[in-house]
């Protein structure tokens, strides 16, 4: 079956009779590594200014907006260079072998980060985790693709996708609890991070590998031939909508927290709680993206959580100035700014066959962050020149436009089977 054909598949009311064992085990392994995709990714938003208070000269200080921009760029850079290169191993080698590989480079860096001396080696360690995270993405978003039958995919998709939410929320949870409570140095919660790599090598021989993807692979060397261009590129401006929106403002959320009142354990006790609050919220949307996805179209869901996206931004980042009302607000916020992320779980993967799926996804993912990574160094500057969070957040959130209007050149997918 070519990328252009695409059968309907046949509905049923009762998704989870077409989900058998071996299926919740792939959504259990997949979702368990997304979750430390997630604490890893959120450790560093919730612990990069004190663990910057602690590393930087007391003269650079002064910048410190600056340098945790620079160490949230670079883990983008390694994520997005990670992700290209999983995605091409993995239409090579295979979803189990590259997903092996990139939980063992992003566990073991994310433990060496709680060593670091100074600002340059945790910037490395970070560039290298992002690596294995990225290259993580895209195969286990395949691999669960081609692993769940037809009638559950789109719940699966948005199952996986709230495994990094709760990955997320369980470095906020535990921030509050080390950092705002215990008074813990922000040096455990990287220890914590190395996890993934002891379960991988306990776990590896449980990872299968996608029957679809055997079954297809000797075609490999069709290549860039099965690949839609109008539908990659267009799929790339929608990601850049999510993940420029999502970096350039919503990894700004603990930080604007801590900034509305004084004192460390009082400024990680409410950062730790915007971060729990916005990720219950994204699990939520996640999980709820992939069941509107079913009933409304993937296109309508997509464009009406990035009209949601639009219009909470300035109400969060400029009209409120509370402290309790700003953390309370995170719980919407993540519904949709981050809730969108399951969009590239459910709508991508259906647009390209097998033989390059995993390619395809993950340069529609990571190639974004080449971009997105300048979004954190943009903002921090925009948040100095035009006097807060409020303007700087409000001017990028004109990005979520651009989204909208490419969600709809997009084809519709809904009740399609995958292409082969």
């Amino acid at each position: 079956m070519g990328s252009s054909e695409m059968s309907p598949v046949s509905n049923t009311s009762a998704w989870t009779a077409h989900v058998q064992r071996k299926d919740w085990a792939v959504l259990a392994i997949t979702m368990l590594f997304w979750l430390f995709d997630g604490y890893e990714t959120y450790t560093l938003l919730v612990t990069v200014s004190p663990a910057l208070n602690q590393l930087l000269p007391a003269s650079h200080l002064p910048n410190l907006s600056h340098y945790s921009a620079y160490l949230i760029s670079i883990t983008l850079f390694g994520w997005a260079t990670g992700g290209i290169l999983g995605g091409l191993l993995g239409d090579r080698l295979g979803r189990r072998k590259t997903m092996i590989i990139a939980i063992l480079l992003y566990g073991v860096f994310t433990g060496s980060s709680a060593l670091a001396h100074s600002w340059g080696f945790l910037a490395i360690t970070r560039l290298l985790t992002g690596i294995g995270i990225g290259a993580e993405w895209g195969v286990g978003t395949s691999l669960l693709q081609e692993a769940w039958p037809a009638q559950a995919r789109t719940k699966g998709a948005g199952l996986l996708q709230a495994g990094f939410s709760l990955g997320s929320l369980l470095a906020s949870g535990l921030w509050i609890l080390l950092g705002g409570h215990l008074g813990v140095s922000w040096r455990m919660m990287y220890v914590i991070g190395i996890v993934p790599a002891i379960l991988i090598a306990v776990l590896a021989r449980r990872i299968p590998e996608s029957t679809r993807w055997v079954r297809v692979k000797t075609a490999a060397d069709a290549g860039i031939r099965s690949i839609n261009m109008k539908y990659l590129f267009c799929a790339i401006g929608v990601s850049i909508s999510i993940t420029l929106g999502w970096w350039a403002i919503s990894s700004w959320v603990p930080s604007y927290a801590a900034s509305l009142v004084t004192g460390t354990k009082l400024q990680a006790y409410y950062s730790g709680m915007a971060g729990v609050l916005y990720n219950v919220g994204e699990i939520f949307g996640c999980i709820l993206f992939g069941f509107f996805a079913d009933s409304m179209g993937r296109r309508w869901t997509g464009a009406l959580y990035l009209l949601g996206s639009l219009i909470i931004t300035p109400i969060v980042f400029l009209v409120l100035h509370n402290a309790v009302a700003v953390v309370v607000l995170q719980l919407a916020n993540g519904y949709l700014t981050g809730g969108l992320y399951s969009w590239y779980t459910i709508h991508p993967p259906e647009l390209f066959p097998t033989r390059v799926r995993a390619s395809a996804i993950s340069t529609i993912f990571n190639i974004t962050r080449y971009l997105a990574m300048l979004g954190p160094i943009l903002a921090a500057y925009l948040l100095q020149a035009l006097g807060g969070f409020g303007p700087a957040a409000s001017t990028f959130g004109l990005i979520y436009v651009l989204g909208i209007i490419l969600m709809f050149f997009l084809p519709e997918t809904k009740g399609l089977q995958l292409p082969d």
